[in-house]
């Protein structure tokens, strides 16, 4: 793809209006945090991003940053998901987003707490004592042991989306 059939194609573009559109604000303006990226685009060949794209995945894969896939019967070692183009955010979403995600393990932490010790959430009917003692990762014998500083969630991935009206939410916690 050379600049002028990235341009062209650029031009027919029309962006959504069902979902949010994290690079152009409209039709032919992207969105200020992404004029540099899309500057840099128009200057690059559909070769040139192949290229860049394969070398990042093989950089990947020989520092091991990988994962294997278990489930798929032949454990294949894949790497990781790797978009050469990011999602680029402005500091005031990430502040947004930094302190929604603090809370959040603050919330989980709390609650992972309430069920080892207090239980309040089983006594209040929040949630059934059952459907947690029956999940294969409660462990009973953490009952009434004190984790240090009460930090039960160490590690947290959050799965974010963006919304139509351009927040965010939260789709998944991976603990």
């Amino acid at each position: 793809m050379s600049l002028r059939s990235l341009t062209a194609l650029l031009e027919k573009y029309e962006p959504p209006h069902t979902c949010y559109d994290e690079t152009f604000a409209d039709r032919y303006k992207a969105r200020p945090h992404y004029a540099n990226l899309m500057d840099r685009l128009l200057e690059l060949s559909a070769t040139d991003l192949n290229s860049h794209q394969h070398a990042a995945d093989v950089a990947f894969l020989n520092q091991g940053i990988t994962f294997t896939v278990y489930g798929d019967g032949e454990g294949t070692e894949r790497t990781f998901p790797f978009d050469l183009l990011p999602r680029i955010i402005t500091g005031q979403e990430w502040d947004h987003i930094e302190s929604g995600l603090k809370q959040r393990l603050r919330a989980l932490n709390y609650f992972l707490h309430d069920i080892y010790h207090e239980g309040k959430v089983f006594r209040d009917k929040v949630i059934p004592y059952g459907m947690v003692a029956s999940s294969k990762h409660y462990r009973r014998e953490m009952r009434d042991v004190n984790v240090p500083h009460n930090i039960y969630v160490a590690i947290c991935g959050t799965d974010l989306i963006r919304l139509p009206s351009g927040g965010f939410a939260v789709l998944e916690d991976n603990l």
